[in-house]
């Protein structure tokens, strides 16, 4: 492994990077992993300079950055984060975290091993960083799982406009807050990471309006070359303007589907005629004087002749068999002149099949729903029952990482697609709970024979996970979360590299990774012995060296608490001749609680013009306990008493209700599973703490949650 050479000036620039929380400059970050970007180089691929022999536009803009910079971001500076299980369903039963650790963990091992069968993924947070997790491809939940094999990608970003979308019962839910250059890089970034997570024969949908619809345009021709480029679709926008306005009203959406490869998936689809006179067509054809047959026909038991100049469409024998089926009629409200003069009233019609081709104008449908799930901007799912059908076969991989309302997972479920959604808003989050986990009680799709009757399945098992986000007391207690520990102490020095099969050919136990190709052990302060009595010292370390016959060599890196630490590194020589440099990587426990403290967090939205912000890159926090009192009123809730240990970011304690963000409400809890029926942010409620909500039953159920997403228990009344 070779040696970098940094320059004093370059280290600073890195220190004052690190400090202030900015991206290294690309020159740096070529001089840091140069092996890296000489295979990118090698390979030819990344970089969109490369698309100037296209001879197409590309857009160029302040704070656009390389391809290989953005990719190389996700290992490179510590961009991603590890999955943590929330809660899941296993077709049955839904399991809350806390009471089933030890089933999560089995899942994670079982995982790991590659032995248990696929579950769908709803993810909590930052979805940027769950897109840098699939793309480095490491984490157990998700390895060999995504990257590469997803079939279908739709996604519905924020349009980059201020517009505010309303929910149900006053609720709004969602803001789309970024703007010009800063929103079309935030988008171009995940379109790269969702590039490298799609099948070869895979395809991407992108619903965009007229805002930045063109920019995005040329940012897919970019990242997906155009002629890759397959339709622009169009789509009812939904709600229209009534009045008079300075232009003519925005009535529709543009979705543009790009194939990954020129070797794609497309099933053509059919759209039903929902216009009865539509489907029926006349039976007169033009034709060349010497090539057409003008003799009559027998039509209804009437013999008629064509209409001067034409002939008919149709053979007798043909005609007998329409006639037969109840498919032919003479239309009384046509007349026309016959080959013979005659004026005859009444044309001749048959019944063409009841479904046409369908082409890129879809105005026949919603797009926009509410009654599903009262959450704003839920797309139709005949919208993406028609994208899947289109676009993939039975059991295909299909994600969607603004999830919103879930439409895209519960299309999927329902027609027996493998998904992935995820949403940063926790409202968004037990929106597409509730909705998979009742998806019994929802209606059939088309494609399932429907005739308005209920889906009628549960659900197939799921998890809920998060990223960005560690549970505290889960890291701190050892002994039961050792595989939670592990993913942080790993994710904490950056150490990316997890490949089974190189850490198969090291005969020490507790190598958990790899740093520049060399070994990386956790100290195991998970057992008694190594936390108490056993130390890192020489002995320690000469035991280790020689574990395999004096074989190892190279450098041994060793991550442990600093109170575990005699020696630091240090250089040893093995009986076969080889030079062992043990590197020690130490840290205090309070690094933690500091870390946890210090990273820049994105908030939950505590208003309705804070909801789902297209979020950047926050890396990870720790979460924290919630508590509070709830009591009923005659308005519907009161809290009060509310504690959390979130500070802001001059390290002040937030307290009381600054701390809230939003109250989700399940009005009639039946003791096992949490379906929110009302969400009610911070801004409506009053300082006094009452929350105004309705048609509360004698047993509700509340999750309070602060600024940062840390969620209370379950907290249960009854009256």
């Amino acid at each position: 492994m070779s040696k970098i050479h940094l320059s004093d000036q370059e280290k600073e620039i890195i220190a004052k990077c690190i400090n202030e929380n900015v991206e290294f400059p690309l020159e740096i970050v070529k001089k840091i992993a140069p092996g890296f970007f000489d295979k990118l180089a090698q390979a030819g691929e990344f970089d969109y300079r490369r698309l100037d022999k296209y001879k197409i536009p590309i857009l160029d803009y302040e704070g656009k950055r390389s391809e290989p910079a953005i990719l190389a971001s996700a290992a490179l500076l510590g961009e991603s984060s590890p999955l943590q299980i929330l809660r899941y369903f296993d077709g049955k039963d839904f399991k809350h975290n806390g009471d089933t650790q030890e089933e999560i963990f089995d899942i994670l091992e079982k995982q790991k091993r590659g032995e248990d069968d696929w579950r769908n993924l709803i993810v909590q947070g930052d979805n940027l960083l769950f897109l840098k997790a699939c793309y480095l491809n490491q984490d157990p939940l998700i390895k060999d799982k995504v990257k590469g094999k997803v079939k279908l990608v739709y996604i519905d970003p924020p349009f980059g406009t201020s517009d505010e979308y309303g929910a149900g019962d006053g609720i709004m839910s969602y803001s789309a807050k970024l703007a010009g250059s800063e929103y079309v890089e935030a988008l171009r970034e995940r379109l790269l990471f969702l590039r490298e997570l799609l099948s070869e024969d895979g395809s991407i949908f992108v619903r965009i309006d007229y805002h930045f619809g063109h920019y995005v345009k040329i940012i897919m021709d970019e990242v997906f070359e155009k002629n890759n480029f397959r339709n622009e679709i169009i789509i009812r926008r939904g709600y229209v303007p009534k009045g008079k306005t300075s232009q003519f009203p925005t009535a529709t959406d543009s979705v543009f589907f790009y194939s990954k490869s020129p070797s794609f998936v497309l099933n053509q689809n059919t759209k039903p005629i929902e216009d009865e006179e539509r489907r029926w067509i006349s039976l007169d054809m033009p034709g060349e004087r010497k090539n057409r047959d003008i003799r009559p026909r027998v039509f209804l038991g009437k013999t008629l002749y064509p209409p001067k100049g034409q002939h008919w469409g149709l053979a007798q024998d043909r005609i007998s068999e329409l006639d037969a089926q109840g498919d032919i009629r003479i239309n009384e409200r046509r007349s026309y002149i016959d080959t013979e003069g005659n004026k005859i009233v009444g044309m001749p019609e048959y019944l063409k099949e009841p479904f046409v081709l369908l082409n890129s104008n879809w105005t026949d449908i919603k797009s926009y729903e509410t009654h599903n799930t009262f959450y704003p901007t839920e797309n139709s799912e005949i919208l993406l029952e028609r994208i899947m059908n289109g676009s993939t076969q039975e059991n295909d991989l299909v994600l969607d990482v603004f999830g919103g309302s879930g439409t895209t997972a519960a299309v999927a479920e329902k027609l027996g697609r493998r998904w992935i959604t995820g949403d940063f808003g926790k409202h968004s989050i037990y929106t597409m709970q509730k909705r998979i986990l009742t998806i019994a009680d929802s209606k059939k799709l088309s494609s399932n024979d429907s005739k308005g009757d209920k889906y009628g399945k549960n659900a197939r098992p799921f998890i809920i996970a998060s990223v960005g986000s560690f549970d505290f007391s889960r890291i701190v207690n050892l002994r039961q979360h050792k595989e939670a520990y592990i993913n942080f102490i790993l994710t904490l020095f950056n150490i990316q590299e997890r490949s089974t099969e190189e850490l198969a050919k090291y005969k020490l136990p507790n190598i958990y990774g790899l740093k520049d190709g060399d070994p990386v052990e956790i100290y195991p302060i998970w057992e008694d012995d190594y936390l108490k009595n056993i130390k890192i010292d020489k002995e320690y370390l000469k035991g280790l060296a020689e574990a395999e016959g004096g074989k190892l060599k190279g450098n041994y890196y060793i991550i442990a608490p600093e109170t575990c630490d005699r020696v630091g590194d240090w250089d040893y020589r093995t009986s076969q001749g080889n030079t062992v440099s043990f590197k020690i990587l130490s840290y205090p426990y309070k690094i933690l609680e500091e870390i946890s403290r210090s990273q820049q967090l994105s908030e939950q939205p505590g208003s309705s013009s804070e909801i789902n912000k297209l979020i950047s890159s926050t890396r990870f926090y720790f979460n924290q306990e919630v508590t509070c009192k709830l009591k009923w009123h005659p308005q519907g809730l009161v809290i009060s008493d509310l504690e959390t240990a979130i500070t802001d970011k001059a390290g002040n304690e937030i307290q009381g209700l600054d701390a809230l963000a939003m109250v989700l409400i399940d009005k009639n809890y039946d003791g096992k599973m949490f379906t929110m029926e009302a969400a009610v942010y911070r801004k409506d409620i009053k300082d006094d703490g009452i929350i105004n909500v309705d048609k509360l039953t004698d047993k509700v159920a509340v999750i309070v949650i602060d600024r940062h997403g840390n969620e209370s228990k379950i907290i249960i009344l009854e009256r």
